[in-house]
């Protein structure tokens, strides 16, 4: 055996690398200070990560010995020779060189996450991470580099940045969880990918303040760590503050991302994490960026609830407080928001974009007086629309007030007017409503004085006279009459004129009448439409559309109660009388199709006059000033409605009706025509249709016959009477001549018939005796006699109320004619013109002998005499059309 000087630096090798895999480290130590000469400590490292056994050695001996390698104070004792072990020193010197040379010996990793110096660190490093592999935990780990972390900072930044977070979330945070990322994956990792892996155990419990505290005492270690070992690489004397931020902007990104999905969870998290501010001085820059993080969350978020809303103010407020600004009035139902001029026009658009929200040019994030002001005001402006039932995100209503244009801010207030009466069922504060769209046209509580100053409102593109005509429309529609009243007539300065007030109740009016489905005003639209005229006839007394609008109303309602069914079968409704060209027409629509609506003639003239006093529009151009005189048109419609009332009678076969609404609801003479100030047109046609009409079935009673016929014959009369011109005579003369016969053979039949009578009751008389002609003739001028001086009530007969015959009627009409001194022919012009008539010269006798008059000479006015005198007057003019000769008084 050899002695210790005799032994070679091989033997002496050999035997330190036996009693380090034998876990004898005590004797390593011996050996090395014995000769440090061979053992440097780099030497010693190499070693020990070699041949020193990591599974059955215990930790806190190889700590102690990396502690003592450094410790010099045992060096002054002088080194003492150890004792080693046989199978070694009686190795021959060659036998020991080739086996030193066989050695292989691990190199000391250079850790390149912390790019360190020291060969300690390194090594305490590599070991805590063979620890970490064995155990298949972090904290062995911990334990054995916590000896080293006062000997060296790097070994510090070290286990701050990767092993602190490993041990807090393995046996702190989530002792439970498994296949948590290990020591040398986690250093692996990007920065993004190491916060979505540092945090994702916290997101699995959707919990922020697990988040929260993750951010505090995980990620932020891990992202404070790789920062200040990223300006390792860059200057090791040096901060780099540029690759600090960087870091720390990937944990900002991971914020926002997360927002988009998981809004309450990331916003709450940043609400409550203390950002970097902890853990090393921050620059003012530093501070910015992580308060601009808070705004980008709140531009981003893509919720519109109030739980949303209740946390965006969380965010604001720390982002406030982060730089020492004035807390903004997020609670303030109506704040006055005041921005300066131009502030608007610096603003892009697509600074709302997700990925540019943390651009440190974004003014809409960036933090300070302006941005927070006018994040308030979008602020509430989102808590006015969400009580309107209408919730809308952030960003659309930074959108909508910073970069909409006007039509833009016309339908939002249109679709927010629309809105409020259905999105409650509870009784509506319409002042209330009134006074926050009114706030919302200008972010402010008082109006600008001056137009040009405009503000920034998510209504400002809007006059306010617009924005009052919209509520006053929402408010009419709504019923609200007492509101409309106080606010905008009995105000001393109402922010509109009384036409424009005017004008709008007209509207809302008539939008509630076009949208009515049944003409009756106690119901539906209908309804509305005249409670809104009940309300307002009174504020505007003078007013001609409300008027026409009353008449309008009167004859919609009076029209509901008929059955009228518009072409293809489509059934009235009340607009239909609006976009009528003819709103009369639906009145001869109604006699059309009700087969008794003529009976009513009284209700469908009414009607008819209502509809000319409303003065409806005419193929869409309202005529504000009619060319033809208003009585003069209520006249042509009455006299219009009535022929067609006229016409269903007869086509009703009901003559009697018709035969009374000519003679009681039409002009009888010319003069009647005349004094109207229009031409009748209606009247003569009217008499005429209803004397040519003839009954389906004749009348079993000979007098009925001859009175219906009379009848005719009358109205046959009056239109001679009245036709405006001689064009129409040849039709009613041929007529008058048809019926003539007629009459003359029920004539003959009814004197036949009365005579017949008469004998026979003379021959009923008890004695009677046969008379002859003598006694014939006294016993009829005995008749005669009694007919003349009879009472009151007596009938006459058929002889005498027979009416004349045509030339009877021709041969007065000359006379007529001779006596005119209207016709340019003279007096003389027609005084040799004479009509015979052998008929009537018989009758003339007869009449003569039977003792009644010819003419009225102040005994009794016949029937047949009255009609002679209409028929004669109206062949006055006939006859001078025949014979070429106008009255002077006739107009061409």
């Amino acid at each position: 055996m050899k002695t210790p000087n005799e032994l070679t630096d091989a033997h002496i090798v050999l035997s330190a690398v036996q009693v380090t895999s034998e876990g004898d480290l005590e004797s390593l130590l011996k050996i090395v200070r014995w000769r440090p000469e061979i053992f440097s400590d780099t030497f010693v490292y190499r070693l020990l990560l070699s041949f020193y056994p990591a599974e059955t050695a215990e930790q806190s001996t190889l700590a102690k010995f990396l502690q003592s390698l450094g410790d010099q104070s045992n060096d002054a004792k002088g080194p003492e020779a150890p004792s080693l072990e046989p199978s070694t020193s009686n190795l021959t010197e060659n036998e020991a060189l080739r086996r030193c040379r066989a050695l292989s010996l691990r190199s000391i990793p250079e850790y390149e996450p912390i790019r360190t110096r020291s060969e300690l660190a390194n090594v305490v490093i590599e070991w805590a991470k063979r620890l970490e592999q064995i155990h298949g935990s972090a904290q062995p780990a911990a334990e054995f580099v916590h000896n080293f972390i006062g000997h060296d900072s790097d070994l510090g930044l070290w286990y701050e940045t990767y092993l602190a977070p490993l041990v807090r979330l393995q046996y702190e945070f989530y002792p439970d969880s498994e296949n948590v990322i290990g020591l040398r994956d986690l250093e692996t990792l990007s920065d993004k990918e190491g916060i979505q892996t540092l945090l994702q155990y916290a997101m699995k419990r959707h919990n922020p303040s697990e988040v929260a505290r993750d951010l505090d005492y995980v990620v932020s270690p891990w992202v404070r760590g790789a920062s200040q070992a990223k300006r390792r690489r860059v200057d090791y004397s040096a901060e780099d503050t540029t690759s600090d931020e960087k870091t720390w902007e990937s944990l900002y990104d991971w914020l926002i991302a997360t927002s988009m999905t998981e809004f309450s969870i990331a916003a709450k998290a940043y609400a409550d994490w203390n950002g970097p501010v902890e853990y090393h001085r921050p620059t003012d820059e530093a501070v910015a960026r992580f308060a601009q993080t808070g705004m980008a969350i709140v531009y981003g978020c893509s919720e519109a609830s109030p739980e949303a809303r209740s946390v965006c103010r969380l965010v604001i407020i720390k982002a406030a407080k982060l730089l020492n600004l004035g807390l903004p009035e997020l609670s303030q139902p109506e704040p006055d928001i005041s921005l300066p001029k131009g502030f608007a026009t610096d603003l892009a658009e697509t600074d709302l974009l997700i990925n540019s929200l943390l651009k440190k040019s974004n003014k809409f994030t960036r933090v300070n007086e302006f941005s927070l002001h006018l994040l308030t005001g979008i602020f509430a402006t989102a808590e006015i629309l969400s009580g309107f039932g209408s919730p809308r995100t952030i960003s659309e209503l930074a959108h909508v007030s910073i970069f909409g244009s006007e039509r833009r801010h016309k339908d939002e207030l249109r679709r927010l007017l629309q809105h409020i009466p259905l999105h409650t069922r509870q009784e509506i504060d319409w002042r209330s409503v009134r006074r926050q769209l009114l706030w919302l046209q200008s972010w402010a509580k008082t109006q600008p004085v001056v137009a040009a100053q405009q503000r920034t409102a998510f209504l400002s593109h809007l006059p306010l006279s617009f924005v009052e005509t919209q509520i006053l429309d929402a408010l009419l529609k709504a019923a609200q009459f007492a509101i409309v009243k106080e606010v905008y007539l009995d105000n001393p300065s109402p922010s509109l004129s009384g036409s424009e007030i005017e004008a709008r109740v007209v509207a809302a009016i008539l939008e509630a009448y076009d949208n009515a489905s049944n003409g009756n005003r106690d119901r539906g639209g209908m309804k509305r439409a005249n409670e809104i005229l009940k309300a307002f006839r009174p504020s505007f007394p003078e007013s001609s559309a409300l008027s026409d609008i009353d008449h309008l109303i009167r004859a919609t309602h009076s029209l509901s109660f008929y059955q009228l069914t518009l072409q293809h079968g489509v059934p009235f409704k009340p607009v239909s009388i609006r976009v009528q060209k003819d709103p009369l027409s639906l009145v001869e629509k109604v006699l059309e199709q009700d087969a008794r609506a003529y009976t009513k003639l009284e209700d469908l003239l009414e009607i008819s006059r209502n509809l000319v006093r409303a003065h409806l529009p005419n193929r869409g151009n309202v005529i504000t000033e009619d060319a033809e005189p208003l009585q003069s048109r209520l006249l042509d419609a009455e006299h219009r409605i009535t022929y067609q009332a006229i016409m269903a009678a007869l086509g009703a076969s009901d003559f009697d009706t018709a035969y009374a609404y000519i003679t009681t609801r039409l002009n009888t003479s010319t003069e009647q025509s005349a004094s109207s100030g229009s031409v009748d047109d209606v009247s003569w046609r009217a008499a005429y249709a209803a004397g040519k009409y003839r009954p389906s079935s004749s009348p079993k009673n000979l007098n009925t016959s001859i009175e219906s016929l009379t009848q005719r014959m009358e109205l046959l009369s009056r239109a001679l009477m009245l036709a405006p011109s001689g064009e129409a005579l040849s039709g009613i003369l041929a007529t008058w001549r048809r019926y003539e016969e007629e009459l003359d053979a029920l004539k003959t039949q009814a004197v036949e018939e009365e005579r017949a009578f008469d004998a026979k009751a003379d021959a009923a008389v008890p004695g009677a005796f046969g008379l002859d002609n003598r006694d014939a003739d006294v016993a009829e001028t005995k008749r005669v006699m009694a007919r003349r001086s009879g009472p009151i009530g007596s009938g006459p007969s058929y002889e005498e109320e027979a009416p004349l015959g045509l030339f009877d009627v021709a041969r007065g009409a000359a006379s007529a004619l001779r006596k005119s001194a209207a016709f340019p022919l003279g007096s003389t012009g027609l005084r040799d013109l004479k009509i015979h008539s052998d008929t009537a010269t018989k009758h003339d006798a007869q009449r003569e002998q039977a003792g009644s008059p010819v003419s009225d000479d102040g005994g009794r006015v016949r029937k047949r005499d009255m009609v002679a005198n209409m028929v004669t007057s109206g062949l006055v003019s006939g006859m001078g059309w025949v014979l070429g000769a106008q009255p002077r008084d006739r107009v061409d």
